[in-house]
């Protein structure tokens, strides 16, 4: 980089911006306890709320700031510091291993990722929210997943000292991803003694047993000049079923509500309808839906020979066939209520289990008594098993021809078909056959080492940190494609008699397919009629993923100069990081994305799922399939580097004059330049006002950005399936059309730019004189985020090229289709900087403490009123309203217009009692982003209340120190969730699960010691 790049240029523009301009617009100091998140920071001029990155002893930032020590936290939730923040209102739709569904093993989306205002949704980009910035102790954590997702699981918690949430943009002071706001974990870094926790838990049906031990110990040597930290946890999560709950046994779905719309098929085997969802036809629940497409045990969807009589019937375990069981008639095509049919059985994961390793080490040294040096290192390894969608034979992906001669073929069936190269198509979805599991572990650490130290009225310090995060997944048991078409086409041997892999008999492919077994799906599960040639046809689907971070840091802080009003302030600093991905797999579809490396690589194989398989008869087409059922996970490379410099600055206006105890403005500018998508600006302008002492007003504009990450910028291909509706017939036009499983590939676009948001707030603190202990907060937040890297859905693409007359719009190209008259064999999904999203509200903070009796009462009551949550994928979309609606999808997602999270704690001696209550307002259900609102026969979702109770009792010992014995009910009535069903039978349990406990009451009992 020259001294002439642009880089320079601009932060020495940015710079003189801050000294000559600012001086209208920022903020200065509330008294102690004028503002709920200062309260920390009374009397100690060490502890910095995250607010600002200016450091002066009571200065309060105009930016808000909630503060929550992990103490507390910790009183209602004992799970762990992540699942209590997600129970604030501020934190919406994030992801945990209770709120993520666990289909497929595709992306590492299983650990607490935090999502703050919910701008991570919605999205069909299913990586997880990626627009919070995560501090540890006020430095960037690295991802822990190469997706560039953060599990917090990873920090270590008992040495936390609380969690700073910076509601609103904030990347002017801390960096790209702060479009959201930051999440910043404290640690207390002068800790000294010991202090542990163990504890175990339970639901009270049995499930979703946990434990969790802890201990964390510092000290200081030599004289004082040295401190030293370690801790060390372990939790468990033996995970839950969705059978284990009764609501998600039922076959719960929303279907149609005018059955009488439906028309029987040419075929008779299943049923077209009106379009669900619509004025005529809307949404409602029925139990025990089912896709009309194929039987679990085995259905013959399809046949060589025209007219064959056993096409559409369904196949029985002594191989006899029966009539296909339509059941009773639902309003939504391909689907019905009861019979025969498929959907994603009960015995999935609804909660995956999950083990934790967590380690922590620091070391810090006074050099001189102005110079500190420190070096401190995390080591985390997370653990998650869980079953993955069963294999399945699905037609126009994963279907089987079962030719003439097949020796599991029963006389009659053998006869009806006439030619030596005739066969059947058979589709089958659960037999019985073993559930494929995914196993998946990351393994992250991170080391920093720095120094800091103090000259005259400024503070300085320098770190440099790395972060590594291993990820492995191993999905065993899945269908090996290539085994599994040789393994099903089974003949008899010429010459033994005995019953073998066709092409075993071929010598030019014998021994790329030595020890092949056949498998035999034409009675019923072929685990059991074939075990050999199940167990040859199944295998595993792997990838590694290595993402590493380099980070440099440098900043000061502290007074220039003083006016009437008090010190003028600034902070000021660079950083460079440097990240590097690296991703493989055995199953990687860039490997068969053309013709002619399918045709090799499932050469001297016959009976594969061609591109027309969807539509009959089957003529010869490009194959339609890849390594693997399901898990194709596309090579990942790439890196990048980023140069950052800010500076911040604070001046005092006025102060001690009438209607003005104190009036200040605040600035920040970053100057940042990406190595792939070139140099942008952020900055921050805000100002506090005192007109009396116990009144602060506040507000704050920010202009912020998130950059794309490596592997958005470079994913390779990976390979999905999804349920659409092309709506087109044979004849090459639109009609009504059926719902039937697609292909998709997702890739990574490294054109994409920078996601661009415009922040402000404006907001009041009170904390009267009169009502001592009392203090409450009310601020306005509006953020637009344009530019949004968002990627369309398979149904999106298919539905706005069919708008298009089925050409000339870009949505038409990502289509790959075989000629004009047949299904899709491919919907690309391409990320893209196409979309918008705009959100707006009010959050309200409470907090009063009092004495009653003998002992402490304190409340604090967050509230969050939605106002507007607003989002559009590609500029001539309609606009999807989102606020107070619960999103009715495969991924869904809840913005209620107001959530609140009350605490109340009560203490007198040893005893404490601490009672908690979630609130989650009324929504309406919808589907938002259609050209006409998508309509439903009871729209109305009720309010839900959780509450938490936790007892404590504290036994004294020794000096300072004692054992608190706790005991911990969570849902402590038992609430069970509004039931709220997908559109696609068995995808998730019948729930919101991004929003609503499905685990019940749940009891934990531990002790927590501290020395």
């Amino acid at each position: 980089m020259t001294k002439n790049s642009p880089f320079i240029s601009s932060l020495a523009v940015g710079a003189s911006i801050i000294a000559m301009a600012v001086p209208a617009l920022a903020q200065e100091a509330a008294q102690e306890g004028a503002v709920p998140q200062a309260a920390a920071s009374a009397n100690n001029a060490d502890i910095v709320v995250t607010g600002s990155r200016i450091v002066r002893d009571g200065y309060t930032a105009p930016t808000p700031v909630t503060v929550a020590s992990t103490e507390e936290l910790a009183k209602t939730t004992p799970s762990g510091v992540a699942d209590a923040l997600n129970k604030l209102p501020q934190f919406n739709n994030s992801l945990s291993p209770s709120k993520s569904a666990n289909n497929f093993s595709n992306l590492p989306i299983h650990g607490n990722v935090l999502n703050l205002r919910g701008l991570g949704t919605p999205s069909n980009n299913p990586k997880g929210p990626l627009r919070t910035l995560v501090l540890f102790d006020g430095m960037r954590v690295s991802p822990t997943e190469y997706v560039g997702t953060i599990d917090t699981n990873v920090l270590s918690q008992l040495l936390m000292q609380r969690v700073d949430v910076v509601t609103g943009g904030a990347s002017a002071q801390w960096g790209s991803d702060a479009v959201a706001g930051v999440v910043n974990f404290i640690l207390d870094k002068k800790f000294t003694g010991f202090k542990g926790v163990a504890q175990a838990g339970v639901d009270q049906r049995g499930n979703n047993g946990n434990q969790r031990l802890g201990g964390a110990f510092g000290a200081d040597f030599a004289g004082g000049r040295g401190h030293v930290l370690l801790s060390a946890e372990y939790s468990n999560s033996e995970g839950m079923l969705r059978q284990d709950r009764s609501f998600s046994t039922q076959g719960y779905n929303f279907v149609g509500s005018l059955a009488s719309s439906c028309s029987l098929a040419a075929n008779g085997q299943s049923r077209t309808c009106a379009a669900p969802g619509t004025a005529t036809n809307p949404y409602t629940i029925v139990s025990d839906v089912r896709i009309s497409a194929l039987a679990a045990n085995g259905r013959i969807v399809g046949s060589s020979v025209t007219g064959n009589p056993f096409v559409g019937r369904v196949i029985n375990n002594d191989g006899s066939t029966r009539p296909f069981d339509l059941g009773t008639a639902v309003g939504t095509t391909g689907f019905q209520q009861g019979g025969d049919g498929y959907k994603i059985p009960n015995d999935t994961n609804a909660i995956s289990p999950l083990t934790n390793y967590n380690g922590f080490g620091r070391v810090s040294y006074d050099l001189t008594d102005d110079i500190n040096f420190f070096v401190q290192g995390l080591y985390a390894r997370s653990k998650y098993h869980y079953f993955t969608q069963g294999n399945s034979l699905i037609p126009a992906t994963e279907s089987a021809r079962i030719y003439k001669g097949n020796p599991y073929l029963s006389t009659a069936l053998d006869s009806a078909l006439t030619g030596a190269n005739d066969y059947y198509v058979v589709g089958q979805q659960d037999a019985g056959q073993p559930k494929p599991i995914a196993y998946e572990k990351t393994d992250y650490w991170t080391a920093t080492t720095g120094l800091s130290g103090k000259f005259s009225d400024f503070n300085w310090q320098v770190t440099y940190s790395h972060g590594d995060s291993k990820h492995s997944m191993d999905n065993v048991g899945l269908y090996d494609n290539r085994k599994l078409y040789a393994a099903l086409d089974a003949v008899r041997d010429p010459v033994s008699g005995q019953v073998t892999c066709r092409v075993l008999l071929d010598p030019a492919y014998a021994s790329q397919y030595a020890g092949c077994k056949p498998m035999d799906v034409m009675h019923g599960d072929p685990s059991r009629s074939t075990p050999e040639g199940y167990a040859y046809a199944t295998g595993t689907s792997s990838y590694r993923a290595r993402f590493k971070q380099d980070a440099i840091a440098a900043n000061i802080s502290g007074s220039l100069f003083e006016l009437p009003a008090g010190p003028v302030d600034i902070a000021v600093g660079v950083e460079y990081r440097r990240q590097t991905l690296n991703l493989t797999s055995n199953a990687d579809p860039a490997m068969l994305l053309t013709s002619a490396q399918k045709e090799a690589y499932f050469a001297g194989l016959r009976g594969l799922p061609r591109v027309e398989n969807a539509q009959f008869p089957y003529p010869t087409g490009q194959i339609n399939t890849l390594a693997y059922w399901l898990t194709n996970v596309g090579g990942s490379h790439g890196k990048l580097n980023v140069k950052e410099a800010f500076a911040e600055i604070a001046v005092p206006i006025l102060k001690d004059t009438s209607f003005f105890k104190e009036l200040s403005v605040n600035g920040a500018i970053r100057v940042t330049d990406y190595s792939t998508s070139g140099t942008v600006k952020t900055w921050k302008a805000g100002a506090t006002w005192k007109p009396v002492d116990s009144l602060l007003l506040r507000g704050t504009y920010s202009h912020d950005i998130r950059a794309p990450n490596l592997y958005e910028l470079y994913a390779g291909p990976q390979s999905g399936i999804g349920i659409v509706n092309d709506a087109r017939n044979t004849a090459g036009t639109y009609g009504s059309g059926q719902n039937v499983n697609a292909n998709t590939l997702t890739v990574g676009n490294p054109n994409l730019k920078p996601e661009v948001a415009n922040t402000y707030t404006f907001g009041a603190v009170f904390a009267p004189e009169f009502l001592r202990g009392f203090s409450a907060s009310v601020d306005y937040y509006n953020i637009k985020v344009d530019k949004l890297i968002d990627s369309l859905s398979a149904q999106q693409l298919i539905d706005n090229c069919r708008n298009a007359g089925g050409s000339g719009v870009i949505e038409c190209s990502q289509i790959d289709r075989a000629s004009p008259t047949t299904f899709p064999s491919l919907v690309n999904l391409i990320p893209q900087n196409i979309a918008f999203l705009k959100t707006a509200g009010i959050d309200f903070d409470f907090t009063y403490r009092t004495a009653v009796g003998n002992g402490g009462l304190g409340f604090r009551l967050y509230l969050n009123y939605l106002d507007r949550f607003d989002a559009q994928q590609y500029a001539t979309a309609p606009v999807a309203h989102y606020a107070g609606v619960s999103v009715v999808t495969s991924n869904p997602a809840g913005f209620p217009r107001w959530r609140g999270n009350l605490t109340v704690d009560y203490s007198n001696g040893p005893f404490g009692i601490t009672l908690g209550e979630q609130y989650i307002g009324k929504m309406r259900l919808d589907i938002p982003g259609g050209a006409t609102p998508i309509q439903f026969v009871n729209p109305k979702v009720k309010p839900v209340w959780y509450t938490d109770l936790t007892l404590r009792y504290t036994i004294p010992h020794g000096d300072g120190g004692n054992f608190e014995f706790f005991t911990t009910v969570n849902n402590l009535f038992d609430k069970d969730p509004p039931l709220i069903p997908g559109t696609v039978p068995g995808v998730n349990p019948p729930t919101n699960i991004a929003v609503y406990d499905i685990v019940g009451r749940a009891f934990t009992a531990g002790v927590r010691v501290k020395f």
